[in-house]
């Protein structure tokens, strides 16, 4: 594990965090790349709110971490 401010601040393995690509980084990617031990994201930003609430839902079954 390396530790550095990144990882103690967001409580992963590595200092890598994915970037939130609008419509290409969602709860699959964002999932694996948490499983992995870095900080994945979903890529939000032009997403419909149900669209984002079932992406939201999808991850958080996919991973308990962040």
């Amino acid at each position: 594990m390396t530790n550095n401010r990144i990882t103690d601040l967001f409580n992963i393995q590595y200092p890598i965090i994915q970037g939130g690509m609008i419509w290409h980084s969602g709860w699959r990617l964002a999932s694996a790349v948490s499983n992995c031990g870095g900080l994945g994201l979903i890529g939000a930003g032009s997403m419909y709110p149900d669209v984002l609430r079932e992406n939201i839902q999808k991850c958080k079954a996919a991973t308990a971490k962040p």
